[in-house]
């Protein structure tokens, strides 16, 4: 009986050599993962200021972001933030670094979270009458740079209010930024944006189970294992003949 032993073979050699492994650069859910504005992400800019509460949907998630688009400056003269443009992302100044097995132009990103959208929520969602619907952004930019990055966006009405929702953008990691140098670094943008910029202070929406993941490729490089049991197969084959 002939030992099948190029198939084998061939099993082994792909199994050692195309498997991907997935790197998560960032996790945060305001409880015991990246909770802390130096392990997740920071507290917002003055359009989306973000802050850990009880969660207050009845879900048992512990504690929640609670994202304010419209917060008071201190004396009350007026909202802090002056751009529509709310957002929520790493400490300042954002960037995380890809990690050493991250291929640019053949590797994978993931973004994701969970968004509640109060039915009072301090969001101006008529679409009529703000002439375009509010909405929620994720947002990647590639070495920092704004434009050419990668986005994806959702209608505040297009998400049922009073319930959680899981939001996902996955997408290849650009090998170039739009400067035509190699990607080394993302800045991931979680985006809150009022477009009539007349958010009052309140609950916008609640944010959780953020996480920001990217593919890694393995060196070429059989492990021992893989090595020892070609070994044994070669080792048959010889005493065979």
């Amino acid at each position: 009986m002939k030992t099948p032993f190029k198939p084998i073979l061939l099993f082994l050699l792909f199994s050692a050599f195309v498997s991907h492994g997935a790197v998560t650069l960032l996790e945060d859910n305001w409880d015991d993962i990246g909770a802390g504005a130096a392990n997740g992400l920071g507290t917002g800019n003055n359009a989306a200021k973000t802050t850990p509460i009880a969660d207050p949907t009845g879900s048992g998630r512990g504690n929640v972001g609670s994202v304010d688009i419209g917060k008071l400056k201190a004396d009350g003269s007026g909202p802090l933030g002056t751009s529509p443009w709310g957002e929520v992302r790493a400490p300042w100044p954002g960037s995380i670094d890809l990690p050493a097995g991250a291929v640019a132009g053949t590797d994978t990103f993931t973004m994701q979270a969970d968004i509640y959208i109060p039915a009072d929520t301090t969001f101006d969602t008529d679409a009529a009458g703000n002439g375009a619907a509010d909405r929620i952004n994720m947002i990647l930019r590639w070495n920092g740079i704004n434009q050419g990055a990668a986005n994806k966006k959702w209608n505040w009405d297009s998400l049922a209010a009073d319930t959680w929702h899981t939001l996902s953008f996955s997408g290849l990691i650009k090998e170039n930024d739009n400067n035509g140098d190699p990607t080394t670094s993302i800045i991931p943008i979680f985006s809150f944006y009022d477009r009539s910029n007349n958010g009052a202070p309140g609950v916008a929406a609640y944010i959780d189970n953020v996480s920001i993941s990217v593919t890694t490729t393995p060196i070429p490089e059989p492990s021992v294992g893989v090595l020892g049991i070609l070994g044994s197969l070669l080792f048959l084959r010889r005493r065979r003949r």
